[in-house]
C-alpha cells in the first residue's frame, strides 16, 4: 500500500509539473517583451543609417564675393561681384565602395545582435534547467518527508506499545528534522532560481516563471554528431561574425583605396563688373594631388585587421568542432549513465522497498530495517535526479555548441 501511495504521489507531482509554463513560451516572451532585446536590435537600425549616409552625394559649395576699388585704376571695373559653385564628383568608385563597406558593417551589427541573443539565450536556458530541477528537488524531498512521517508515526505507536526502543524514535525524529531543513533550503533555492530566471528575461509583466522538468523543451537537433557539427559551422554567431569580419575589412580596405583616388570638383561661376560694364562666365576642374597621403596607414590597418579575422575564423572553426564533439559525447554518456542507473539501481531500490514493506508487514523485518530500505530509496531518487540534471545540462551545452537555441527571426 505504501508503495502504491508513493506511485500516486509521483503521478500527482508529474501532473503539477505539466501545469507549469513551457520553456518555448518563456523564450518567445523574452524575445518579444524584453527591453534589453529591443535595445540590442537598435544597433542594426543605427548601422543602416551609415548606409544611407554613404549613398548621399557630397554637398556642393557656393561662393559669393565682391570687390570694390578704393583708389587707383581698376583692372576692370570699380565695383565687381561674382558667384562660384563647386561640386565634388566622386565618380571613380569612391561612393560605391563606401556603400559596400557600410553594408558590410550592417551585417556585422546584425550578427553582433545575434551573438548577444545567443549568449543571453544560453543563460536563460541554463536558468530554466536550474529552476526546473530546484522544483524537482522540492517535490522529491516533499515526497520523502511524507514517507518519513508515516514511518515516524508507526515507530511512535509501536514504541508506546513497547515494541520499539526509544532509539528508533530518536533516530526518526533526527532524520525528520534533517529532512525538514533540507526541504526548506530547497524551497529557498527554488525561489532564488526563479528570481534569477525572471531577471534574465527582464519582462516587467512576467511575475512568475514556473517552468518544471515537464516544461523543458526536448532536444532541438538531430542525434548525429556530423550533422550537428555541420549545423554549428553554418550557424554559430561567433564564427559567422569572424567570417563577416574578413569581408568587412576587405570592403573597408577597398573603400580606403578608392578614397585615395583624387575626387574632381567641377567649378562654374559668373563675374559681373560695373562702370566699365562686363560679364564673364567661368568653368574649371579642381583636383587634389595624392602625393604624400594615399591612405597608406588606413589601408595597412584594414589589411592587418582582415588577417586577424582570418586567424580568428580558423581558430573558431576548430573550437566549434571540438565543442560539438565534447558536448555530444557528454550528452551520450550522461544519457547512458541515467538509463543504466534506472535499469539497475533504481529498479533494485524499488524492489528492495517493496520487499521491506512486505517483510515488515509479515513481522520478519524490524522498523529499523524498513527505515533503512526507505533511506536507500531516497538516496536512489536523489541520485536519479542528479543524473537527470546532468543529462539536461549536457543537452543544453550541446544546443549551445550547435547554435540550436531559439533566437527569433
Amino acid at each position: 500500500m505504501r508503495f502504491l501511495a508513493f506511485v500516486l504521489v509521483l503521478l500527482a507531482t508529474t501532473a503539477r509539473a505539466q501545469d507549469g509554463v513551457q520553456e518555448q513560451e518563456l523564450f518567445v516572451r523574452w524575445l518579444k517583451n524584453s527591453p534589453e532585446v529591443a535595445s540590442w536590435r537598435t544597433q542594426v537600425g543605427s548601422a543602416r543609417f551609415d548606409v544611407l549616409s554613404a549613398k548621399l552625394w557630397p554637398n556642393p559649395e557656393l561662393q559669393l564675393y565682391g570687390n570694390f576699388v578704393a583708389s587707383g585704376v581698376p583692372p576692370d571695373g570699380r565695383q565687381n561681384v561674382g558667384a562660384q559653385l563647386n561640386a565634388p564628383l566622386p565618380v571613380f568608385g569612391q561612393r560605391s565602395s563606401a556603400i559596400r563597406a557600410a553594408q558590410e558593417m550592417v551585417s556585422i551589427a546584425e550578427l553582433n545582435v545575434i551573438a548577444q541573443l545567443w549568449d543571453r539565450a544560453t543563460e536563460i536556458g541554463g536558468a530554466m534547467v536550474e529552476r526546473a530541477y530546484a522544483e524537482a528537488t522540492v517535490e522529491m524531498l516533499h515526497t520523502n518527508e511524507q514517507e518519513l512521517q508515516r514511518i515516524q508515526s508507526v515507530i511512535e505507536l509501536r514504541a508506546k506499545a513497547g515494541a520499539n526502543s526509544q532509539y528508533d524514535v530518536l533516530r526518526t525524529k533526527t532524520a525528520a528534522g534533517t529532512m525538514t531543513a533540507a526541504l526548506r533550503n530547497a524551497r529557498i533555492e527554488l525561489g532564488r532560481a526563479e528570481s534569477n530566471l525572471l531577471a534574465l528575461i527582464a519582462d516587467a509583466s512576467l511575475q512568475s516563471a514556473a517552468v518544471g522538468r515537464a516544461g523543458l523543451a526536448a532536444f532541438r537537433g538531430p542525434d548525429d554528431q556530423a550533422t550537428l557539427t555541420e549545423i554549428a559551422l553554418g550557424r554559430r554567431p561567433d564564427l559567422l561574425l569572424a567570417q563577416r569580419g574578413v569581408r568587412a575589412f576587405d570592403a573597408q580596405a577597398e573603400s580606403y583605396r578608392k578614397g585615395a583616388i583624387p575626387v574632381p570638383s567641377v567649378q562654374v561661376g559668373a563675374y559681373q563688373t560695373y562702370q566699365q560694364r562686363g560679364f564673364q562666365l567661368m568653368a574649371g576642374v579642381e583636383m587634389p594631388f595624392p602625393i604624400t597621403n594615399r591612405n597608406q596607414g588606413l589601408i595597412g590597418r584594414a589589411r592587418s585587421d582582415r588577417r586577424g579575422q582570418e586567424l580568428l575564423r580558423d581558430a573558431l572553426a576548430t573550437r566549434v568542432r571540438n565543442e560539438v564533439a565534447g558536448a555530444y559525447a557528454a550528452r551520450r554518456d550522461a544519457r547512458a549513465a541515467l538509463e543504466v542507473f534506472r535499469v539497475q539501481s533504481l529498479s533494485a531500490a524499488t524492489e528492495l522497498l517493496k520487499r521491506a514493506e512486505v517483510s515488515y508487514q509479515a513481522g520478519s523485518f524490524s522498523i529499523a530495517e524498513l527505515f533503512d530500505a526507505y533511506e536507500t530509496m531516497w538516496d536512489a531518487r536523489a541520485q536519479e535526479l542528479v543524473l537527470e540534471r546532468q543529462h539536461s545540462d549536457a543537452e543544453a551545452a550541446l544546443e549551445r555548441a550547435a547554435a540550436l537555441l531559439p533566437l527569433g527571426d
